[in-house]
């Protein structure tokens, strides 16, 4: 498989796709002569209209439903069940941040096939047929959650039999590789222009984590304090609380590995995770069902709450 053309994916203004009357969203198994082909991208890029460029862009790392028949014909599982993986919905609700200039790389492919918000050495050796080269195992990776996930959301086991030491290689040229070099191309882009970016790391989240706490409405990351002023971070709070949101900090999301490569405080690059609660949006927040669904009017209407989202951050950065 070919990797992406960085330079006409830069200029894509493909439109993403649209929810069913029911809450649906469609999933893609592409062909292999498809994935091989020049013309097709692993990612999409949304800009401002006239190359309006506001100091911020956006990442959506996980709402990829492009699933590559190589991953579909191996796998012990239907695609369905590998949907729990998705950060369901996140590129519908963040559609709208290009229209105030804020610049929008949203990764297609799904995350069971590979996790762009991984970095390359977080391998779990013992998923391959022959020796791979990989960092020491971190929680992720352990818990089966690594930058080629060994498990679907619900534990269940992706694969029956190692795979190549070769799909370690192919899988980040394919997909990780032209994630993080639009990421980084348009971050620098921006800090050219403004002197200093800020990156917002989209994902969603269940309602509760595995002790069955109740989550709040949006969790915002800062790596615990590393990537963020704190007066721009009361800042985001205070925009989400003054929407009628639940906000909390850094528990039990802190933060992966994007918002750690891209930001760090008191510098002209920051950034921050943003996790929005999917039972704002979702008639399943655990995507535990076959066919994950939206309700459409709630997600159109978290879509706006973060359209007013970007207006407000736009307008508070070029202060």
């Amino acid at each position: 498989m070919n990797s992406i053309d960085i330079a006409s994916a830069q200029q894509s203004q493909e439109t993403t796709a649209q929810l069913g009357p029911d809450g649906s969203l469609d999933i893609y198994v592409v062909p292999t002569e498809t994935l091989n082909s020049p013309s097709y991208n692993s990612l999409t890029v949304h800009q401002g209209v006239n190359r309006l460029l506001a100091p911020v862009v956006a990442s959506c790392p996980h709402a990829g439903r492009d699933y590559p028949a190589t991953l579909t014909e191996t796998a012990t599982l239907p695609v369905g069940q590998m949907r729990g993986l998705e950060d369901f919905g996140v590129d519908q609700l963040i559609s709208g941040l290009a229209s105030h200039g804020i610049t929008t790389v949203i990764n297609k492919i799904a995350r069971a096939y590979i996790d762009v918000n991984r970095p390359v050495g977080a391998i779990d050796a013992t998923m391959f047929d022959t020796p791979v080269e990989a960092d020491k195992p971190s929680r992720h990776v352990t818990a089966g959650y690594g930058l080629i996930p060994r498990l679907s959301a619900m534990r269940q086991p992706l694969y029956a039999y190692p795979l190549p030491a070769g799909e370690v290689k192919h899988r980040l040229s394919f997909a990780h590789l032209p994630y993080h070099s639009m990421l980084s191309a348009q971050i620098a882009a921006v800090k050219t222009k403004h002197g200093h970016c800020l990156l917002l790391d989209f994902h969603s989240m269940p309602p509760s984590d595995r002790t069955n706490r109740q989550l709040a409405d949006i969790i915002l990351g800062d790596c615990q304090g590393k990537t963020l002023d704190p007066e721009l971070g009361d800042a985001i709070a205070g925009f989400f609380i003054d929407e009628g949101l639940s906000v909390a900090w850094n528990e039990p999301y802190a933060g992966g590995f994007i918002t750690r490569e891209h930001g760090r405080i008191g510098t002209p690059r920051q950034s921050i995770q943003i996790e929005i609660n999917r039972s704002l949006y979702m008639r399943d927040a655990r995507l535990s069902v076959r066919e994950p669904h939206a309700v459409p009017e709630q997600i159109k209407h978290i879509a706006a709450v973060i359209n007013r989202f970007g207006a407000f951050l736009v307008k508070l950065r070029q202060q």
